[in-house]
């Protein structure tokens, strides 16, 4: 997410500024939906993912030492193969050492180079396959894609203490565990894990079991909805969690710091934002929210449970509640209706700008004027630094051309469609997408088959390196 107010000039500084070999036979054969589910090849970051396999879940068995910074992880995937193939490709960075890797319970030969760990195994279209890797090591984060100052690194972020946060986005997720680390393959994820005694560790989802004994504690959280990998959020730390209520009896869940209550007053008007979103994007798509605040520099919209950084604080309660908003949009659009290829990042990041914009005014914070002046008037600008908003620069990961000229095309976009079918669109993708993962095309054909032909309209404003504002 971005902070609002940033000059061009400070930008510009900014942007100048193993084992043997063995074949396994499909051990659990399913067809009668692995080959027709499509993850997709990233056109932005093709080095992440395996386009080959679809992975339906993920269980999570992770034990942190906060002493000696050391993870240790049992990951169980149940993985479906889209195409015949000799082996099964997974992310894992290699700060994260692999013990063994069964598939069906029989120990198999893998090859474990750089991030890119080689299961051997003949996988068979249509066929499911459960594997599990055993893995321990000390998580290193890697660059996040981009000038950003708030950037403190992708994947597993520490303390100096041992206190955890996690940043997947657009990747990361692979500097902890084995994943399939594509914004297209969504999964179910259950995690548990393993902290020191006075610490908890937290999730995304709901907390079906906490306890501590000889010394540790454990949780365990279950989604219920598949997720991005981009998404998951894990963080550890002496959290102290507070509970609400929602609109129509929605769960919430706060994860506040011990001792630090002062952050949780802005926390609780959260059922106000997801009343004024529910207006404009129908019913809140999961069954749970809620905000963890981690020590980073940088939040993310994870799924059910938003990634909130501290630093927010700094900027006042105001700016915490519209962080939460824009983050709460991104439930709709970027977690339920997920952008099958970061190219697309627009079609997320370009909603929750917009309402959060409309949210601030709405709440007199700002003025509808000023945020206008505030999309349009830099848009030339971030452009000729970070590229157009749907065809960025690959090196200037969410960057405010993204955010600032889609929020900016979509109020010219409600000019030339009318308000009224505008707001409808607004409301019917996320509903009529639920819990699927799609492109620009099918968002252009979805407004255009509703409304009318819009010509040159999504190449100005999209791919286009001249500003059409």
């Amino acid at each position: 997410m971005l902070r609002r107010t940033i000059t061009a000039v400070s930008v510009l500084a900014l942007a100048v500024s193993s084992a043997t070999v063995a074949t396994v036979a499909g051990t659990i054969a399913t067809t009668t939906s692995a080959a027709a589910r499509t993850v997709e090849e990233d056109s932005y970051y093709p080095s992440k993912g395996d386009p080959r396999i679809d992975v339906r879940s993920y269980a999570l068995d992770l034990s942190w030492r906060a002493a000696d910074l050391t993870l240790s992880g049992t990951a169980t995937l149940r993985v479906d193969a889209v195409e015949d193939a000799g082996s099964i490709l997974l992310d894992l960075h290699k700060a994260m050492k692999v013990r063994s890797v069964s598939v069906g319970g029989v120990r198999v030969g893998y090859d474990h180079t750089g991030k890119d760990l080689s299961i051997s195994m003949a996988a068979t279209a249509g066929a499911s396959y459960d594997i599990k890797v055993r893995y321990a090591g000390r998580p290193r984060t890697v660059d996040a894609p981009t000038s950003r100052l708030d950037s403190t690194g992708l994947g597993w972020n520490t303390t100096a203490d041992g206190q955890v946060w996690t940043m997947q986005k657009p990747y990361g997720a692979y500097t902890w565990y084995p994943v399939n680390d594509v914004p297209s393959d969504k999964a179910r994820y259950t995690v548990d894990l393993d902290v020191p005694e006075d610490w908890v560790g937290v999730s995304n989802g709901r907390l079906s079991d906490k306890d501590t004994r000889k010394g540790r504690t454990t949780t365990r959280f279950v989604n219920a909805a598949p997720m991005a990998s981009h998404l998951l959020t894990v963080a550890i730390g002496p959290y102290q969690k507070h509970k609400q209520t929602g609109p129509h009896g929605l769960p919430l869940t706060y994860w506040v710091p011990k001792g630090a209550k002062e952050l949780l007053k802005p926390l609780r008007r959260t059922p106000d934002a997801l009343v004024w979103l529910e207006k404009r994007l129908g019913r809140y798509p999961f069954d749970r929210a809620g905000v963890i605040v981690t020590p980073g520099r940088s939040s993310v919209e994870t799924q059910t449970l938003t990634t909130l950084a501290r630093d927010n604080y700094r900027y006042g309660a105001s700016d915490v509640r519209e962080q939460v908003a824009h983050a709460l949009v991104h439930q709709w659009y970027g977690a339920s209706v997920t952008p099958g290829d970061w190219r697309d990042l627009w079609m997320s990041e370009g909603m929750a700008t917009y309402l959060q914009a409309k949210f601030a005014v709405s709440r007199g914070w700002d003025t509808w004027k000023y945020w206008k002046r505030e999309f349009t008037r830099n848009d030339q600008f971030w452009r000729d630094i970070y590229g157009p908003p749907g065809a960025y620069f690959a090196n200037e990961f969410g960057q405010r051309n993204v955010h600032y000229g889609t929020a900016l095309m979509l109020k010219r976009l409600k000019v030339r469609i009318g308000n009224k079918r505008f707001l409808t669109l607004m409301k019917a993708w996320p509903r009529q997408n639920a819990g699927s993962v799609r492109g620009r095309g099918n968002y252009i054909s979805f407004v255009e088959a509703r409304t009318h032909p819009l010509g040159a309209f999504w190449e100005e404003w999209l791919t286009s390196p001249d500003s059409p504002a």
